[in-house]
Order: structure tokens, then C-alpha cells, then sequence
């Protein structure tokens, strides 16, 4: 005889895609600040901020051509880390002359080459569940109880950046 899974839980998983991605860190960070904050909108019992991942590229431009001569990925996994990262990438002189000839080095926190993710678990009265806020959707992962996804639904809809 063999031994049968039984199920155990049931997990669903919706995503909502922005109308506008976010290019405003600061409009981004208010809104995982107010998930992950003491007095969170949604009365979550326990809420925790989990991975975070934001990436960029800094390009390198020759200062006769303004063609880009070379460009430096940036992966830091804070908000902090991130921007003292692309700081140090665009004042580097040596990174310039190294890549542009003492150019100018830019990055874009707009367009498909910046990325920012940020993971967030949660419990809603027993329902436990993650939130993954990207630049352009958000994702609401392992909950069971139809009652959670209403009710950050209902949230972000009072949200103009998350509609």
C-alpha cells in the first residue's frame, strides 16, 4: 500500500499590473513603509519586511561622442546600499576616464533596465501571505482566505501609484 498526500492548505496567488510603473523611489518606499509600518492600513498581525533586490546600470559616456563607452550593473539588496552605490559609480573619476574618457556617467531609475522588488510576509487574522511590490505590479501570494486578497485589493485601490 502506499501512502496518499492529503491536502494541506490551499494557496492562491493574484497580481495587480500598474497602469504607470513607479519612478519615484521615494512614492515606492512610502508604500512598503506603510505595509511594513506599526500602524499598517490593512491590520496586519504580524508583517515583515523580507528580501529586497534593486538593480541599475550606470553607463559611461565619451565626452566627444556621448556614445556610451561601458556600463557598471548596481545590485544592492537595501535602498540605502542602492543609491550610495550609484553615488560612488557616478563621481568615480577613475570609472570615467577608465570608461568614457572622463566623460559623464549616468544611470536611469526610468526604463526597463532598473529593477526594484521588494518581498514583504504577512498575517491577516490567520491567512499568511507575501506581498511583492515591483516597480511596475504587485503580487499577493499564499493566501487562502479570499477575505485577504479583498482586503489589500480595497487598500491599493486607495493608492493612485498602485492602480
Amino acid at each position: 500500500m502506499t501512502a496518499d498526500f492529503i491536502q494541506t492548505a490551499i494557496s492562491k496567488s493574484a497580481k495587480r499590473t500598474f497602469t504607470a510603473e513607479f519612478t519615484n523611489a521615494a512614492a515606492y518606499d512610502a508604500i512598503v513603509a506603510e505595509i511594513t509600518g506599526v500602524d499598517n492600513p490593512l491590520g496586519l498581525a504580524e508583517v515583515e519586511l523580507g528580501k529586497q533586490t534593486y538593480k541599475t546600470y550606470v553607463g559611461y559616456f565619451d565626452p566627444n561622442t556621448s556614445e556610451m563607452n561601458g556600463k557598471v550593473q548596481v545590485t544592492a539588496y537595501t535602498r540605502a546600499e542602492y543609491a550610495a552605490a550609484i553615488t560612488a559609480l557616478t563621481g568615480s573619476a577613475d570609472l570615467k576616464t577608465a570608461f568614457g574618457n572622463g566623460g559623464t556617467a549616468e544611470t536611469s531609475e526610468i526604463g526597463t533596465e532598473a529593477t526594484w522588488n521588494v518581498r514583504i510576509s504577512a498575517t491577516l487574522g490567520t491567512d499568511t501571505f507575501q506581498i511583492s511590490l515591483n516597480r511596475d505590479s504587485m503580487t499577493v501570494s499564499g493566501y487562502a482566505d479570499d477575505a485577504t486578497l479583498a482586503a489589500v485589493d480595497a487598500w491599493a485601490d486607495t493608492k493612485p501609484a498602485l492602480n
